[in-house]
């Protein structure tokens, strides 16, 4: 009877830069195209090994890409970011802090002032623009999509938001 052997995977992978957003993945070797994770841009294998770094294994390949895109990190925002989720938890532990009632207000109103001026930058740019506009710039500044749901329907309430026709907004600051 044969034994089980763990087999060391030494197939080569490129790690390379997309092009399109500068996030750094990870290919097979083998593979003909690879669409980027984050903005979706097709990159075929043929053009990018030549200008990209091969190791072999996928856990180099993901230990290389972590690492690179942890230096990309520090570069853009000049300190080392803790890749953790808001709100993540730990199964058997007790939460560090309840949230207050009086924690959750100034979280709401902190959302509420990014928005308020998220529209004052996007009337300087537009003076129509759709909803997806909204949602890719709510998106940079940090405001999550269930939260931006609720500010669209309070500014549209209190007037300051209008919206024309379809998912087409116009803003009366």
């Amino acid at each position: 009877m044969e034994e089980g052997v763990w087999k060391r995977d030494e197939t080569p992978y490129y790690i390379f830069q997309c092009s399109k957003c500068g996030q750094y993945q990870y290919v097979k070797s083998t593979q003909k195209t690879k669409k980027c994770l984050k903005c979706g841009r097709q990159h075929k294998v043929v053009q990018i090994e030549k200008k990209s770094e091969i190791v072999n294994g996928i856990t180099n390949a993901v230990d290389i890409v972590k690492k690179r895109q942890n230096e990309l990190a520090v570069k853009e925002l000049g300190y080392h970011p803790e890749f953790r989720a808001f709100g993540d938890f730990n199964i058997g532990q007790k939460p560090k802090k309840k949230i207050e009632n009086k924690d959750l207000h100034s979280i709401e109103t902190d959302y509420t002032n990014k928005f308020r001026y998220m529209l004052k930058k996007l009337s300087e740019f537009y003076s129509f623009f759709p909803l997806y506009i909204l949602e890719m710039f709510a998106e940079n500044y940090g405001i999550p999509s269930a939260e931006l749901k609720l500010l669209i329907t309070n500014f549209r309430n209190q007037g300051l938001l209008i919206k024309v026709k379809d998912s087409t907004y116009k803003i009366s600051l």
